[in-house]
């Protein structure tokens, strides 16, 4: 059976969220709400925000108090979040903005400022790093860092010019000033184990599907990938790696403080750097903890003996990026790895005793009926257990992106509709109205066979599957609208990003990809 979560207490009770009150600390960390992601929100994993987390247990390392406010994952109201700043009064506030949050970022930015006017406001993030002149266009926002954030953070704090410190575009005046990139840190090492400590997992769960045991928590071994995917932020940047002694010695704290018998990595492509995968799963084999995990992978990136290692290390699923299965598409979204490699993929798996959950997108630029019903099809004779279907989303930063403003096609700037949800991109020959109708035909023709219930009918080991199998069955195949998150939330709606525009400040023309942004403003 699976067993509470006890949360251990942490070494400095203070910076925990329940208790951050009445202690003052240098830093603050702010994680935004995603409130347009109600309807599948209990479905989608929300694990704590390991970028934050690591931030937060770097900058602790050199000295300074360190609290974290995780807006999402406890659901805090604007009064709450309010609260916790006076009492945490910092000198410093770092907010991690996705896409979809970024609206209820500019509104968390505001608030900093009404409640601490002298405190420094720090972005960062796959959005902000891909529209940093935008972002500061919100004069609460003073500062956006561009790729990691660690190193960044502190030498901020220390009170280093901001000219002097690498990755930074932060405004004088009315100009934008971009310093130049900061080299990529290569030795992950550098940086401790995420602060763990300063959240509270009762608030936390895993993607329906995707476990076996509970409780449940992330982990990164990795950071950076070298695909070229036209609708990832992390296409093209530089895979790096933690050492695997150090992640098994993470996993072993995680399991003995907390209890944690399920990890969920979170590498874009985990099985790339194949030595380190299959070091990383010795070690932890050797330790015999009562750990299961999953982790993504390639599909030209898996192999028998990778996956024999997988297996015995503990790991119960893979999750593998199929995204079409047209030849054509393939070739266009910058992934064009042969149909025959995916089936190989499967079979490695099944042979290893290894589920596998496949995603798949529809939507890309391009796309007509028959080319999404080849990635219904080939789902289908994958055999995969899990179907994942979103709708191709042009995050800023992405090649996707770019593509549809240049084409005139990019239909809203509403950053609340970034959910991989909804159609922005309306193209002449497949309209949003048929790519919604065949969304929910997929998902009934994928999951409604005999053959897939009873095979997740016999993956049931808790309640907790047959309740994420019922939630799984009101959204996705009888396509009822339910929200997950109660009105208190409101205050984080209703808003647009210009709202926050106070700053006259031109954008540029020129459309960036995020790996460049990282590697230096052009």
């Amino acid at each position: 059976m699976d067993r509470p979560l006890t949360h251990a207490p942490a070494q400095d009770q203070t910076v925990c969220l329940s208790t951050i009150e009445g202690n003052a600390k240098d830093l603050v960390l702010i994680y935004p709400p995603w409130p347009a992601l109600e309807e599948r929100a209990a479905l989608q994993n929300f694990l704590p925000p390991l970028s934050v987390l690591s931030i937060a247990s770097f900058v602790r390392s050199k000295g300074y108090s360190v609290g974290v406010i995780d807006v999402h994952g406890q659901h805090l109201d604007e009064g709450e979040v309010r609260a916790r700043l006076r009492a945490a009064r910092p000198r410093f506030v770092g907010i991690s903005v996705l896409t979809n949050a970024c609206v209820p970022a500019h509104r968390i930015a505001r608030i900093v400022k009404e409640e601490l006017p002298d405190c420094m406001v720090v972005v960062g993030g796959s959005h902000v790093e891909a529209l940093p002149e935008r972002s500061l266009r919100n004069s609460a926002i003073d500062i956006v860092v561009r790729g990691d954030g660690e190193d960044a953070m502190v030498e901020i704090m220390e009170g280093r010019p901001l000219s002097e410190i690498p990755g930074l575009t932060y405004r004088v005046g009315t100009e934008v000033r971009h310093n130049k990139h900061r080299p990529v840190e290569m030795n992950l090492d550098r940086f401790p184990m995420p602060a763990y400590d300063l959240v509270d997992f009762d608030f936390y769960f895993p993607a329906a599907g995707s476990y076996r045991h509970l409780p449940a928590i992330n982990v990164l071994m990795t950071r950076g990938c070298p695909g070229r995917c036209s609708f990832c932020n992390s296409a093209r940047t530089t895979l790096r790696s933690r050492s695997p002694d150090e992640v098994v010695k993470q996993i072993r704290h995680l399991h003995d403080t907390y209890g944690i018998r399920q990890v969920q990595f979170y590498d874009d492509t985990f099985t790339v750097m194949k030595k380190h995968c299959l070091d990383f799963c010795e070690a932890l084999a050797a330790e015999r903890m009562d750990v299961s995990w999953t982790a993504y992978i390639r599909g030209d990136c898996f192999s028998d003996d990778i996956a024999a290692a997988m297996k015995k290390a503990g790991c119960h699923q893979v999750l593998v990026g199929v995204e079409t299965g047209n030849p054509e598409i393939a070739k266009k979204i910058g992934k064009p790895i042969d149909r025959e490699r995916y089936k190989e993929t499967v079979a490695i798996a099944r042979r290893h005793g290894l589920e596998i959950r496949a995603t798949f997108i529809i939507g890309h630029l391009g796309e007509t009926w028959q080319t999404m019903k080849d990635t219904l099809d080939f789902a289908i004779e994958l055999d995969v257990d899990l179907f994942q279907l979103n709708i191709a989303t042009p995050y800023p930063g992405t090649q996707l992106y770019n593509e549809a403003v240049e084409l005139g096609w990019l239909t809203s700037k509403d950053w609340y509709e970034y959910g991989q949800c909804q159609v922005l991109i309306r193209q002449p020959q497949l309209s949003p109205e048929e790519i919604l109708k065949f969304e929910r035909y997929a998902f009934r023709r994928f999951y409604m066979r005999p053959k897939t219930i009873w095979r997740m009918m016999k993956r049931m080991v808790s309640w907790h599957h047959l309740r994420d199998y019922y939630r799984a069955l009101e959204a996705l195949i009888l396509g009822r609208k339910k929200s997950n998150v109660d009105q208190s939330w409101d205050c984080w709606r209703g808003f647009k990003e210009e709202d926050f525009f106070d700053v006259n400040l031109v954008e540029p023309e020129q459309l960036r990809l995020t790996y460049e942004l990282r590697q230096g403003v052009g």
